[in-house]
């Protein structure tokens, strides 16, 4: 990890990111992108249009595997390994569109969220035991934490479907939260949300990291990203060309030049 990429983490490395490169039909999406969140950050990933945030965040995750370069988490090369397998082992991904099951209520889709990241399996749910129960009562309870938290406790007993698609997201990110994970990577977190709900999610953001999660998200309100985050990456056309604290990003010459052609 080069200097220029660690300057400013001031923490241990949870996520570093190493020389990405990825080409579709030869055309590079990320070329050579290294960058490093450290534990207990909250960071922002910004850029304008096809500059290669999503890319970024399908590698890390696992959705995508690189031409070149590694990702390490918690010190461990995850490159190239299953979504499944990365998220099971605490980075958890929240995607700009909501990912609900519809006709169950809100409660019962985060019940079967923590069950998915749990390992349940069909006799689970057919033969109960003891410690089923006890997986289950820990589980509602986790979810009715959410819910308030969140704001849209009310919400519990509603089927999924017929939640306002701000209230859906709300509920994604809940889903992606049952199983308390260390690292999480939100896509457009508040895009198409009301005023009211994104501050809302503001205030519970700052909360969950307070309490010892790391968070990296990509965001095209700027004004969100530079309220939250402590630290900002900035990509164009693949290449990491900023980093640092929002005021010095906001001032860099490269960043302005990105977004409005100066």
């Amino acid at each position: 990890m080069s200097p220029a990429v660690a300057e400013g983490a001031g923490a241990e490395a949870l996520l570093e990111v190493r020389g990405m490169t990825v080409r579709f039909l030869g055309v590079p999406a990320l070329q050579g992108v290294s960058l490093a969140v450290g534990r207990g950050e909250i960071a922002g990933l910004i850029g304008p249009n096809g500059s290669g945030k999503t890319t970024l965040f399908d590698c890390v995750t696992g959705y995508l595997a690189p031409d070149a370069g590694e990702v390490r988490y918690r010190g461990e090369d995850i490159t190239g390994r299953p979504a499944h397998a990365i998220a099971r082992r605490g980075l958890r991904r929240i995607f700009q569109q909501a990912r609900v099951f519809p006709a169950l209520s809100a409660l019962e889709n985060l019940r079967a969220a923590g069950q998915e990241a749990q390992g349940a399996t069909l006799a689970t749910g057919v033969i109960p035991t003891a410690r089923s129960r006890r997986l289950d009562r820990a589980l509602d309870e986790r979810a009715r934490e959410l819910l308030e938290a969140l704001g849209i406790a009310g919400t519990a007993a509603t089927p999924a479907g017929t939640l306002s698609y701000g209230q859906q997201k709300l509920l994604g990110i809940a889903m992606a939260l049952m199983p308390r994970p260390e690292l999480v990577l939100l896509d457009e977190p508040v895009a198409g949300v009301n005023p009211t709900l994104i501050e809302t999610l503001k205030g519970f953001l700052r909360a969950l990291n307070a309490a010892g999660t790391t968070l990296l998200i990509v965001e095209h309100n700027l004004e969100v990203v530079m309220d939250l985050c402590r630290r900002v990456f900035v990509l164009d056309s693949g290449e990491l060309i900023a980093a640092g604290p929002p005021a010095s990003v906001q001032a860099d010459e490269r960043v302005l030049a990105a977004y409005f052609g100066r």
